[in-house]
């Protein structure tokens, strides 16, 4: 009895295996066959189920369970896999610049925020420096704007690798960066870091087969100073900002320190800046005109335009007193266009009354170097199709800053392609004299009122005029002398070969009206001598219409 009772205990375990077994393999079989995927897609998507799912899930329960399980874990493991990514790229895209992946405006204020409160709390010392890209402008508008996004892209790199861990760079905006250095080493080894920026970012590199040439700007202020206030983030920028814009004006590829004084200059600057802006809004400016005679003939050949500000309280002021603040300022551009469209409209008024002159205008070396500068020129000049381009003269002064002789030259000849001309104006007071001659194709050269002035009496004015005068007819190009004030110095010059002069020997600069009553009794004059046609003049001094 109890072998058969053993007996049958092994047969039910043995069955039970085989059951099992059976089952597992079942179950292996049908899961192998997708089955449990499609019958746990089943369970998600159904309320009810029918019969034989009942049966088959009872039947696998085991298995199905142990899988669900495992399902479940695998599924939930990987959703906050992916939840703690997408996290953490959204806060990786809160903090930093998708372009340079450098650290962003908001992580720059946060990091400088620390910065400053670590130093206000232990005496240590940081450095912010404002990066600003010399001429990149240039490079998006050459080359577009995927260019000078891989450009900024290697210079970030090249500066990032350039800095500690514990320091700070950031893009500020556009081509601008900041750094936060920390200076616990003292404000010599700050600055050896800022040299070596600029190093890096001084090199040549080429982009769809043109060699580029880049160079960096930086500002720099420290902080605390001795004896200062605290001040918050935005005011460090600032400063550093301030000092950047001093770095630019001293020539670029370089550095400044920010210092208070500096600082007041550039606020005034700011300020005459936006007076001005609000006096060519208001139109407070207006165009006087001085005449440019031929002193063999007799004969006015052409008036110079220049600029006076009517000042609501200071009265008329020349451009000296407020030109050099916005001579590097897109403001220049606005300047140069409205004196052009002014010129143009005086032309067209001038031609309706029967006065026939060439007009002369003041081109900055800023507007000049601008792509558009030809077909600005055109398009305004499209305004006025009576008047011929070839009666508006352009003058570029020597003294201005040319940055590449060859894109002025090409901006030039397509002037000259639709008509205008060009004038080298204050020849002889810069230091490229000879270079302008040479790669402009300039159609007339002004020598400056400072040679002209002592030409009498001071034999370095007399040779250098000669030398002008020879190296004009050298270039074959005709020379008008400005400032002549006497008729010894217009004889002197006649001697030497210069038959144009200006000067207040003729006229001093005057506004429209007077300008004409004065050139209707110059005519008067000459008509009664006989050695110029006259102009038809009417009995009070205005030309006939």
């Amino acid at each position: 009895m109890i072998s058969k009772a053993k007996r049958s205990n092994k047969c039910i375990v043995a069955e039970s295996l085989a059951a099992l077994l059976a089952t597992l393999l079942l179950g292996f079989v049908l899961a192998h066959l997708e089955a449990f995927e499609t019958l746990y897609s089943f369970s998600r998507n159904h309320e009810s189920w029918e019969l034989d799912e009942i049966i088959l899930m009872v039947l696998l329960s085991p298995i199905f369970l142990l899988w669900l399980a495992v399902r479940r874990w695998a599924e939930a493991q990987y959703e906050a896999k992916i939840r703690e990514e997408r996290e953490s790229q959204l806060a990786y895209q809160a903090t930093h610049d998708p372009l340079t992946g450098l650290a962003n405006r908001i992580s720059l204020e946060d990091r400088l925020s620390q910065a400053v409160a670590r130093c206000n709390r232990n005496n240590s010392r940081i450095a912010v420096l404002m990066i600003d890209l010399d001429d990149f402008k240039k490079v998006n508008d050459y080359l577009g704007h995927d260019a000078g996004d891989r450009l900024l892209r290697e210079i970030a790199q090249k500066i990032a690798s350039g800095i500690r861990a514990e320091d700070t760079i950031a893009r500020f905006g556009g081509d601008e960066l900041v750094a936060v250095l920390n200076c616990d080493k003292g404000q010599s080894a700050c600055l050896l870091t800022v040299e070596r920026i600029i190093k890096a970012c001084n090199f040549t590199t080429v982009i769809d087969g043109l060699k580029i040439e880049t160079s960096a700007s930086i500002g720099v202020t420290f902080y605390p100073e001795q004896d200062q206030e605290s001040l918050a983030p935005e005011q460090l920028i600032r400063q550093a900002d301030q000092a950047l814009y001093r770095a630019k004006l001293a020539g670029k590829n370089r550095y400044e320190l920010f210092d208070g004084e500096s600082a007041r200059t550039i606020k005034s600057l700011f300020a005459q800046r936006e007076e001005f802006k609000a006096a060519l809004a208001n139109q407070e400016l207006q165009l006087y005109y001085q005449a440019q005679v031929n002193t063999k003939t007799g004969q006015v050949i052409g008036a110079e335009a220049l600029l006076r500000w009517l000042h609501p309280n200071l009265g008329i002021r020349s451009p000296v007193s407020f030109l050099q603040a916005i001579e590097d300022h897109p403001l220049i551009i606005d300047l140069g266009e409205w004196v052009i469209n002014q010129a143009l409209a005086q032309l067209e008024r001038w031609q309706l009354q029967g006065v026939h002159l060439k007009v002369s205008v003041n081109i900055s070396a800023f507007h000049i170097q601008q792509d558009n500068f030809a077909e600005r020129l055109d398009h305004l000049s499209k305004q006025y199709p009576t008047v011929k381009p070839g009666c508006l003269e352009l003058e570029i002064t020597e003294t201005g800053v040319l940055d590449d002789f060859a894109q002025v030259a090409k901006v030039m000849a397509q002037c000259q392609d639709l008509g205008f001309s060009f004038a080298l104006d204050d020849f002889g007071t810069g230091y490229a004299s000879l270079s302008y001659l040479q790669s402009l194709p300039a159609e007339l050269i002004k020598i400056d009122r400072s040679f002209v002035r002592d030409v009498l009496d001071d034999p370095k004015d007399l040779r250098m005029i000669k030398g002008i005068i020879s190296l004009a007819k050298v270039f074959s190009l005709p020379v008008i002398a400005e400032g002549v004030e006497s008729k010894a110095q217009q004889d002197k010059l006649l001697s030497l070969g210069c038959e144009l002069a200006q000067g207040y020997f003729y006229a001093k600069a005057l506004p429209e009206r007077e300008f004409l009553e004065w050139l209707c009794n110059r005519q008067r004059g000459a008509a009664s001598n006989q050695t110029l046609p006259p102009l038809p003049c009417t009995s009070d001094g205005d030309l006939a219409t």
